[in-house]
């Protein structure tokens, strides 16, 4: 008599969401365990059950893990920025890197600037010393 009660398998978030006993064709429970109920929601909640699968099954196998992460990211930006969702993130990181840019460019400008007086001025503006040893 090696196990007299049958273990007890815990259900996936996706079956969960839909009542459903979790058996060991489903395909979201790889994806989405009962630790991940909020991300699974949030999945659902912007594509749905179905596109959800169409989504994953238009995969490939290897690239499963990444498309999941993905929607699951997406769904978050969606949740966090209900409006623009990931897009004004991305928005605003690239405006941010034009700042930078620009801001980069003018240190620039001076650094060049400045190397150029010091040029002109000769060895007596870098404190008496010399350039030879």
């Amino acid at each position: 008599m090696a196990n007299a009660f049958p273990v007890a398998q815990k259900h996936c978030a996706a079956c969960k969401h839909q009542r459903r006993k979790c058996d060991q064709n489903c395909v979201l429970a790889k994806y989405f365990p009962a630790e991940r109920s909020d991300d699974f929601e949030n999945v659902y909640h912007l594509f749905g059950m179905q596109n959800t699968l169409k989504i994953l099954k238009s995969v490939e196998e290897e690239e499963r893990d990444a498309t999941i992460e993905s929607l699951i990211m997406e769904a978050k930006m969606r949740l966090e920025h209900p409006v623009h969702g990931h897009f004004s993130v991305a928005r605003k990181l690239s405006i941010e890197i034009e700042k930078t840019k620009k801001e980069l460019e003018i240190v620039r400008q001076k650094i060049h600037i400045c190397k150029g007086a010091d040029n002109r001025a000769g060895p007596s503006t870098r404190g008496g010393q010399s350039d030879q040893l």
